[in-house]
């Protein structure tokens, strides 16, 4: 097969998504890395100051690394690092979890893999706490782990074998921290499996044995919290300056939206927060402990105190001392309804002031165009504040994460500090469906998760805001878009409404290619079942569905989303723009009326006539529409399982559909292990009949595919189209390209350019040989012919 030398650059959102922590090295310069709950590690360039990806080796068959729940390094040997890493799919013969160890000894380059024998999951809850993974700072062979729900474990062979030390009965594990002469440990816990019904258990527990046996390590007694889910307190994390071992409590808030791993951002809201500084003797054990909870906070009218007996309203977060400045401390709250704050002491912790609070304390900034406050209702976009460092040799230096990337201050001790996002080189967003348009400034339409959707006029360039309302509002999660090959100013897209209900969900149109929109409401009393899906697509945060608009954009198919399906009785149809909806009647090959049931069925616009959808469902049945959606019959039988289900969207689609621009009647189908199809709906005077060739080989997988323009200065509009495509070639895993209808293939990809889980690829329309990779874990891509 030949092969074609590509280069890949991201399309700059930048950050976008949830760093779940920051590694510092203790003893050399200059070695800082974060973890990400979707995004896989990085490490950061402090010459080119900007962060490099660390797992972009990933492919689809093994994602695993892109979920990093923990990173270590060695204290003396600064090259190595260690992560561990896991998702749900990761399980052995018996159907037993496993995560993943991955050693390097290069600082990220390369990496030897070993299993952890239990649980791991870097988008799970408790992914916010920690450190979870060390090393015995006296033997360089002996790492640490504390699991999010499966105990506490020891490796001493850098992870071929593990066993499981016994931590009073305490199995799901937030922290673990070894002292310098690796005698005493200190696990923080959650105290699920040994709480009762009014309170969790004990969180914290200390070994003074090497782990051999561990007993309760004193600290303040929980109290029931009017309101709580679950009251008691929640180890989360942990800071070591030395002298003194300092730890973050948080409880569960009475707004969470989970129970027992419901802390840190895992829980939408804590409360009950406190911070510990705790003495040890000369023979390294622990005499006790000094409550340093900061007695000051700050809400929008100001500085206020209250005593540290006094239970918050919130919880404690990230915690971080600096050996170069001894007594300086920095320490933040974690899902704060008002706002986090991020706090400073200069000693140990008997007195602190905010340092960071919204827009009115610190001078915060933002680079990122999305992020400003006149995008997200005037305030902060942070949210999950649940780490904060201070860099061990230039205490000035202070970095904080958040749900959307990091921030750094260079002048953190000054009185007059100043904080801004610092995410050059992160993307970390989830990318649902990319479209290259054909004509017009825009060169890229982004459906992205949790930002909603970006429209690029460059490549190199992030956009000045996602999709928004007229005010700056943004939406989130968008799930499709559709426009007119004829009229690629006119796009319809379906976005959720966002987390503070400044937008709502269902369909929003643009009628300049992108760049602002206008919401068409959502067409009430057609039907219970479509009045109480449109009620709940009002509400935050929820899918609302997938649509299609005709060549000539006065025609709108709209399949409501039931959460991730879509279902025949949700799919409504416009003639008029948007301005009125009716519902859509659907037969099947016996001319049975299947409108009312649970039929799988997706819904696209043929590229040029515009009077004509189409209707996809299960097993790869086909149904066609004449009379501009109004009624869809279905022309071809199911021609595989009904477990390739084609009526999901989100992260569950696993199928990708693209009409060819500029032909009637012409689709292409990635259908992951069904291979790559070629469907030609061919119409006479009585009856349309597809014709569906296959054309991937018989052993080949194609899971997303694209169409790109088939040569330079070339007409994508009147020419046949270049394909382009992620998957299985001659047992290949890789990205490809053909310029002859999938007769020959070329691999367009290296081994370190994999880029995790794919869910769409198009072409573009205008640049030959360009093509755009909507990733799930590194951002969008696009790939060029070096």
């Amino acid at each position: 097969m030949k092969e074609t030398a590509y280069q890949y650059k991201n399309l700059p959102i930048p950050g976008g998504g949830y760093v779940t922590g920051f590694l510092f090295h203790p003893v050399k310069e200059n070695i800082l890395y974060i973890r990400t709950d979707i995004g896989g590690s990085y490490r950061f360039d402090y010459t080119g100051k900007r962060w490099q990806p660390l797992t972009e080796t990933v492919n689809m068959y093994d994602l695993a690394q892109t979920y990093p729940i923990a990173m270590a390094v060695d204290p003396v040997r600064p090259e190595m690092l260690y992560i561990a890493s896991g998702i749900n799919s990761s399980c052995n013969e018996d159907g037993e979890p496993f995560g993943k160890l991955s050693v390097s000894s290069d600082y990220g380059k390369t990496y030897v893999h070993h299993k952890i024998p239990c649980y791991v999951h870097g988008n799970m809850n408790g992914r916010g706490t920690g450190y979870r993974l060390v090393r015995d700072p006296s033997d360089e062979k002996t790492l640490y782990f504390a699991s999010q729900k499966d105990g506490l474990f020891r490796t001493g062979d850098l992870g071929l074998t593990w066993e499981k030390l016994k931590t009073c009965g305490e199995s799901y594990m937030t922290f673990v921290w070894c002292s310098p002469d690796g005698n005493t440990l200190i696990a923080g816990s959650a105290g699920v499996t040994t709480g009762d019904e009014r309170l969790r258990g004990h969180s914290l527990y200390v070994s003074y044995d090497k782990g051999a046996h561990f007993e309760k390590l004193m600290m303040p007694k929980s109290v029931e919290i009017p309101g709580s889910k679950w009251s008691g307190y929640v180890a989360h994390r942990y800071d070591y300056d030395g002298t003194y071992f300092y730890c973050t409590l948080v409880n569960t808030g009475l707004h969470s939206y989970v129970t027992e791993m419901g802390y840190s951002c895992d829980s939408g809201d804590t409360a009950g927060g406190r911070i510990l500084r705790y003495s040890f003797d000369s023979s390294g054990h622990i005499t006790g402990y000094d409550d340093i909870t900061p007695e000051v906070w700050a809400d929008a009218d100001g500085i206020h105190t209250l005593a540290r007996e006094t239970v918050r309203d919130y919880g404690y977060g990230g915690i971080s001392s600096c050996r170069s400045m001894p007594g300086l401390l920095a320490a933040s709250t974690i899902c704060r309804e008002e706002g986090d704050m991020v706090f400073i002491s200069r000693d140990y912790g008997k007195t602190w002031e905010v340092a960071l609070f919204d827009l009115s304390i610190g001078n915060l900034s933002f680079r990122a165009p999305y992020m400003k406050p006149e995008y997200n209702g005037g305030h902060s976009l942070i949210h999950w504040l649940s780490d904060v460092k201070i860099n061990p040799f230039k205490p000035d230096e202070v970095w904080f994460n958040s749900g959307t990337g990091v921030f750094v201050s260079k002048d953190f001790t000054k009185e007059s500090r100043k904080f801004q996002d610092w995410c050059d080189g992160i993307e970390e967003t989830v990318h649902l469906n990319v479209y290259g348009p054909v004509d017009g400034p825009v060169k890229v339409l982004d459906i992205v998760g949790d930002l909603g959707g970006f429209a690029f006029t460059q490549v190199d360039k992030p956009c000045e805001n996602s999709f928004a309302d007229a005010q700056g509002n943004r939406y989130i999660t968008c799930i499709n878009a559709d426009f007119s090959d004829f009229h690629p100013e006119t796009v319809l897209v379906t976005p959720r409404g966002n987390w503070k209900g400044k937008t709502k969900g269902g369909l929003i149109l643009s009628h300049d290619y992108g760049q602002s929109f206008e919401r068409i409401p959502l067409p009430y009393g057609i039907s219970r079942y479509l009045d109480e899906r449109f009620g709940q697509i009002e509400r935050p945060n929820v899918n609302s569905g997938w649509a299609a608009i005709s060549s000539d954009t006065k025609g709108m198919v709209y399949c409501v989303a039931e959460g991730i399906d879509l279902f025949a009785k949700g799919v409504v149809v416009s003639c008029d723009g948007g301005k009125s909806f009716e519902k859509v009647r659907i037969y099947n090959l016996d001319k049975e009326d299947i409108t009312d049931t649970k039929t799988h069925f997706k819904v696209f616009a043929d590229r040029v006539e515009p009077n004509t959808f189409y209707g996809f469902g299960d097993g790869f049945c086909l149904f066609v529409s004449k009379d501009k959606g109004k009624s869809f019959y279905q022309v071809q039988k199911a021609l595989f399982s009904e477990t390739l289900c084609m009526g999901l969207i989100d992260c569950a689609n696993k199928t990708e559909i693209r009409g060819e621009a500029g032909k009637t009647g012409i689709f292409y189908a990635a259908l992951g292990s069904y291979g790559l199809y070629k469907v030609f709906f061919k119409q006479d005077e009585t009856q349309i009949t597809p014709v569906i060739t296959r054309i991937s080989g018989k052993e080949d997988h194609v899971y997303r595919l694209g169409l790109g323009v088939l040569r330079p200065e070339g007409s994508y509009l009147k020419e046949d189209k270049a394909l382009y495509i992620c998957g299985v070639i001659d047992g290949i895993y890789g990205f490809f390209r053909s310029f002859d209808d999938g007769r020959s293939w070329e691999k367009i990809n290296n081994d370190m350019q994999q880029f995790g889980d794919i869910n769409s690829i198009d072409g573009d329309s205008r640049c030959f040989g360009r093509y755009y990779i909507a990733t799930g874990s590194f951002g969008l891509k696009y790939g060029e012919p070096v």
